[in-house]
């Protein structure tokens, strides 16, 4: 079997590359969306973006996000170092993990101590947290739960 050579112009090349990073952005876009969508849900979101969710990245990519106030790097590692302290937390002190509630969510359940209270602030959204009968319940982000426990839950 004869390898074939494939020429290339420049404008070709440049061509290809941004396409290539125009779908790596477009797939980052329906990534945010979709963690926008595990978070609060349709009610929480524009008609835009449940259009653009619905299509499967297929329609046009929500307006704000073409806006530029949108950085999805340092939203990621905003989210990662979130994480990261979100495990140490959880590494220094006692808690349960709830992988049975019946809407399928994954919930961490601390006693309800304030400094475990002033840990977490920052570090969780402030919705993923309830305070009941003596404890401090959180929604863990599901876009958090494999890199918490290592495995798909």
């Amino acid at each position: 079997m004869k390898k074939k050579i494939i020429r290339l112009t420049e404008s070709d090349l440049r061509r290809i590359v941004m396409r290539i990073i125009n779908e790596q952005f477009d797939a980052d876009y329906y990534d945010i969306i979709l963690d926008l969508y595990n978070e609060v849900g349709f009610e929480g979101m524009t008609d835009e973006e449940i259009e653009y969710l619905k299509s499967g990245g297929e329609s046009n990519v929500p307006e704000r996000f073409l806006s530029g106030d949108l950085d999805i790097d340092s939203e990621e590692s905003d989210s990662f170092e979130g994480l990261n302290r979100f495990k140490e937390i959880m590494d220094g002190f006692n808690h349960k993990v709830v992988d049975t509630a019946p809407d399928g969510k994954l919930r961490v359940v601390f006693k309800d101590r304030p400094e475990i209270m002033e840990q977490l602030e920052g570090v969780v959204p402030e919705s993923s947290i309830d305070v009941k009968q003596g404890y401090i319940i959180i929604i863990v982000p599901q876009n958090w739960t494999d890199d918490i426990f290592g495995e798909e839950i």
